[in-house]
């Protein structure tokens, strides 16, 4: 690595960019499972239940075999990587952050063996979802990407056999979150909000899905006049 204090900068936004891009889709897919799980809220799935089945088929697979991709300890590029990186040029990182100092008022440079202290402890963060990491990474090799022959044909088997829960997902990816902040503080001397502002989310459509279908049955305004079809014209 010739420019490590460059070119590590540029290799942990690429990583934030695909981690922010993972943490959209399981975030929508969230959303997407508490309206199906909500009696007054179901109509609206319902309004399409094979669409929402295919983007939750398909959305699954991308932030699964997106987060083996980032979490492999294997991989070229991967979150391991750029920390061990990162530890083995801390010198030339230059890290700072701001200093707790009331006269000073500005940031600090922390140290190298400090710098490689707090990445010793993220990695040590990273390896406490070592499980839930491998069972990722085996649904990704064995279902997701190489279709493995056995659970081709069985597809539900690859579940059982290496069940993911979701609160171990949403713990790691806040592990994942809280590290990639924490870096981009200390490299960039900035703060950075650690998730994707999408103002037409998953939630808005459907939302909108089911206030029409309130109005449409409401027959006090039926009555008044009110002629639902007229607003779906043209579209």
């Amino acid at each position: 690595m010739n420019q490590p204090k460059t070119e590590l900068r540029e290799y942990l936004n690429i990583l934030i960019h695909r981690f922010l891009n993972c943490k959209s889709l399981y975030s929508e897919l969230l959303h997407i499972s508490a309206w199906k799980t909500s009696k007054e809220r179901i109509g609206a799935i319902n309004l399409s239940g094979p669409f929402f089945q295919m983007v939750n088929y398909s959305m699954t697979r991308i932030y699964l075999v997106e987060l083996a991709s980032l979490l492999s300890k294997k991989e070229d590029r991967s979150l391991f990587d750029w920390l061990k990186k990162a530890h083995t040029h801390a010198k030339s990182m230059e890290p700072s952050r701001y200093s707790n100092n009331s006269e000073i008022r500005d940031r600090e440079t922390i140290n190298p063996y400090e710098y490689q202290k707090i990445i010793d402890e993220h990695i040590f963060q990273l390896e406490s979802h070592s499980e839930t990491i491998d069972r990722i990474k085996a649904l990704r090799d064995k279902l997701f990407a190489h279709l493995d022959k056995t659970y081709f044909e069985n597809p539900g088997s690859a579940l059982e056999a290496f069940p993911v829960k979701p609160v171990e997902i949403g713990e790691m990816i806040e592990t994942v979150s809280g590290i990639l902040k924490c870096h981009y503080s200390y490299l960039f001397k900035a703060d950075l909000r650690m998730e994707l502002i999408i103002p037409g989310n998953v939630d808005v459509v459907l939302t909108y899905a089911l206030a029409f279908q309130r109005i449409r049955t409401d027959q006090a305004l039926i009555k008044s006049g009110f002629r639902p079809a007229k607003y779906m014209e043209k579209l």
